[in-house]
């Protein structure tokens, strides 16, 4: 019994050595700072303002699911597969590259797009315009932090993380003093100076990087398929945290209720940095050994069983302490939000615990395929159960879509892990067979 607990202990200090508590402690300071910026635009803007803001938020996030084509995905991927040989930074080079042009293409699809089409808040169009060139400067922080995660330099990677939250939060909110047009001001300022700041930390590895080779033919199209396949699923399953605002906007067309809703979605919403900080830390391992059934099994029991009683913990003192934290959060004008906000507290515990670790690792062990019907699935019966409770019990009806979608997806991506890594061991098992 006690070599058993020695063994435990020993594990876990392994693992926060690896970078986890670094990563976890960046993740939740990054929390509190964004929910303390939430906090204080909605008592600086007026409700409809907030709402306005959310709407074209939601219509950013949206964009945002598709930059660089899932390209940064597979800098990760490959880069941590070819860690320490010379076509690693080739990859980077191409990733920054090619994401940045299709970037390019998408913000101009969209702008042209969106000119002729009346949008539900139609206060919103003038804003989603000057959210859309973030995707740049974004797209090239999210690539560089990959680079950080991809080689496992956890500790810096941490630490420009905070500085990019605080940066756009503080910000934010002093943006917030001149109304919705210093919120974006203060936006693209913050967004830059992170930018710049991360490339000063990686003047280094930036160097290596602009200087590589090339990828041939084969490379590329390896590349490609994966971060498509990969893009689509990731897309599917943020799809979930953004069809619910976007759809009480289409049928109920109220800013003030779109308002109360943001904010029910605020903390369950942010919680999903948990199960990240894990992501962040395991995936790359994961990557290194995605062809040892035997090592995935054990990791894998591991990490689901502890991030399960976490977040049963936390689900269970949230849902409990609804009314409290609401007012605190956006004050008592947002007391609509206390059921939403409990039911979509427990479709976290579902999701953070099982769709959010399987999805990953199924992108870790190359089931992109798999990953993408599964998330198709789930977003199908998201939309079908918005269109069908929405309706009757407004936003309490997009919780309840939410609730069983996430349960859905949860069900599904985890069976979907389950299956690929008992195929994984049958295909390890007929080759140890056949090896004379």
């Amino acid at each position: 019994m006690i070599d058993t607990i020695v063994k435990k202990v020993h594990h876990l200090c392994q693992q926060l050595k690896k970078g986890i508590l670094q990563v976890f402690t960046a993740s939740v300071l990054n929390k509190i700072i964004s929910m303390l910026s939430s906090m204080v635009l909605t008592r600086m803007l007026v409700q409809k303002q907030y709402g306005v803001l959310s709407y074209a938020g939601n219509v950013y996030s949206y964009a945002a699911l598709f930059t660089g084509f899932g390209l940064a995905v597979g800098a990760l991927q490959f880069g941590a597969e070819s860690r320490g040989r010379p076509e690693e930074n080739s990859f980077y080079r191409y990733c920054a590259k090619a994401g940045m042009l299709a970037n390019f293409l998408m913000i101009a699809f969209l702008s042209c797009l969106i000119l002729h089409r009346e949008l539900p808040i139609a206060q919103a169009k003038k804003y989603i315009y000057l959210y859309l060139p973030l995707l740049i400067t974004e797209y090239l922080n999210q690539l560089l932090l990959i680079i950080l995660r991809s080689q496992k330099r956890f500790k810096i990677y941490a630490k420009l993380v905070t500085a990019h939250t605080i940066f756009v939060s503080l910000g934010t909110c002093i943006g917030a003093i001149w109304g919705l047009n210093g919120v974006f001001a203060a936006k693209y300022a913050a967004s830059l100076f992170t930018l710049l700041t991360i490339g000063c930390q990686m003047r280094e590895t930036l160097h290596e990087v602009i200087h590589a080779g090339k990828l041939n033919p084969r490379q590329k199209k390896e590349l490609w398929r994966y971060s498509i396949l990969n893009c689509v699923s990731s897309t599917l399953n943020r799809f979930l945290f953004l069809i619910d605002l976007s759809m009480v906007a289409v049928l109920m067309a109220s800013a003030e209720t779109i308002s109360v809703y943001k904010v029910a979605t605020l903390i369950p919403n942010a919680l999903s940095f948990i199960p990240q900080s894990v992501v962040i830390c395991v995936v790359p391992d994961i990557i290194a050994h995605n062809k040892n059934s035997t090592w995935l099994k054990d990791t894998f029991r591991k990490t689901f069983s502890g991030m399960l009683l976490f977040n049963l913990f936390i689900s269970l003192c949230l849902i409990l302490g609804a009314p409290w934290i609401i007012q605190v959060v956006a004050g008592k004008q947002y007391l609509a939000a206390v059921e939403p906000f409990r039911i979509l507290v427990a479709g976290y515990c579902v999701a953070g615990t099982f769709r959010s670790l399987s999805v990953n690792f199924l992108a870790a062990l190359k089931a992109i395929r798999g990953n993408a019907v599964c998330s198709l699935i789930t977003c199908m019966t998201d939309v079908v159960l918005n269109f069908l409770l929405i309706p009757r019990y407004g936003i309490l009806g997009a919780a309840y879509a939410t609730f069983l979608a996430e349960l859905t997806a949860s069900f599904v991506t985890f069976c979907c892990l389950i299956h690929t890594l008992r195929r994984m061991k049958k295909l390890n098992l007929s080759k140890a067979l056949d090896t004379p």
